[in-house]
């Protein structure tokens, strides 16, 4: 804890694992109990693993001091009116999940400094109940999924077997053939990869759905098409990688050499919108979770059922799931395919 020599004697500043500095009340009881604090933020920064949870808390304390500054509000000032304001103002451009995220960061960042925030009182409430019923109208955002027919349009341009093809392609892959989420694609080990007679054995020591690092199994089966095969492009990529331990897909050097440097999940996307923009498709469509709902989706369309879908994508809830595989759902008995390609009728 230390004071901002440039701020006033009042101001307190507690630095934080969480969110970097971070002001304090100027209560007396408050400063006394700075130790407390201290461990508070230190324990909640350790349940907070996630590079990407730590990222998007910062980026949403950040946006919220900015705004108050332009308003006139303190960040820490417990004023639920002003916190559903900054939620009404977030519903112009963000979406709701990213509002809550926000209302998230925010109220963290009060619990640590032991300002009470009530996110259940009206005005941070009634918004939120607004911006749901408003999006519930609008079509949901979903990444555009790479079904199988799309993913070997795409997989034909890595033709050359450079090490750049050769990470690319096992990138793809796995992330399809795996469901896994881009930012578990790149924290993926040499150490986490099984061979088995059957192909494949992932170990996933975190996820999204898997804070605590019990860790997964993902199982991926060996195709008998090798250009179409992720245990074979992911054997490829390893045998020219070498088995050193380390991250599993590496950034390149210039030249084309391996280098030691973990991929950002970021790269997952650029690596398909590469991919689609090389194969004459709108890269804009595809994402990096668009190998994700490739998976769901092009399961569901083979007909498998949805709780082995869960199985392989790891989702806890059905709902979830379901909004994978619509796109599936709504050709399976269609009445148009009636209407316009009747079945022959044997004379």
């Amino acid at each position: 804890m230390e004071q901002n020599p440039t701020e006033p004697s009042a101001i307190v500043w507690l630095n934080t694992e969480l969110f970097g500095p971070l002001p304090l009340p100027a209560d007396p009881a408050l400063r006394a109990d700075t130790e407390a604090i201290l461990a508070r933020a230190r324990e909640l920064a350790s349940r907070s693993k996630a590079t990407e949870t730590l990222r998007s808390y910062r980026t949403a304390w950040t946006q919220w001091c900015g705004w108050c500054e332009l308003m006139g509000y303190r960040p820490l000032g417990g004023d639920a009116m002003a916190v559903g304001m900054f939620l009404a103002h977030l519903s112009r451009t963000k979406s709701l999940a990213t509002a809550r995220t926000r209302l998230a960061a925010v109220a963290t960042a009060h619990r640590i400094a032991g300002v009470r925030l009530d996110t259940k009182a009206g005005p941070i409430a009634n918004v939120l109940e607004g911006f749901k019923r408003e999006q519930g109208v609008k079509p949901l955002k979903q990444a555009t999924p790479l079904l199988v027919d799309v993913l070997k349009c795409l997989l034909g341009i890595y033709a050359k077997d450079t090490p750049a093809d050769l990470r690319d392609k096992a990138i793809i892959l796995i992330g399809f053939a795996s469901a896994l989420r881009r930012s578990e694609i790149v924290a993926l080990d040499v150490e986490d990869v099984d061979s088995v007679p059957q192909g494949v054995v992932l170990r996933l020591l975190r996820s999204k759905t898997d804070q605590q690092g019990k860790g997964e199994l993902i199982a991926i089966h060996r195709g008998t098409d090798s250009e179409f095969c992720a245990v074979t492009a992911l054997e490829r990529w390893i045998d020219l990688r070498g088995r050193k331990p380390g991250p599993l897909f590496t950034r390149l050097h210039k030249g084309g050499r391996v280098s030691g440097a973990r991929l950002r999940p970021q790269a997952v996307a650029i690596v398909v919108k590469r991919a689609a923009l090389a194969s004459g498709l709108n890269p804009g469509s595809f994402s990096g979770h668009s190998l994700r709902a490739g998976l769901a989706t092009s399961a569901a369309l083979a007909g498998a059922d949805l709780k082995d879908i869960m199985a392989q994508t790891r989702h806890r809830s059905h709902d979830i799931a379901l909004r994978y595989i619509r796109r599936a759902e709504i050709w399976k008995d269609n009445v148009t395919q009636l209407l316009f390609s009747p079945p022959a009728v044997n004379e």
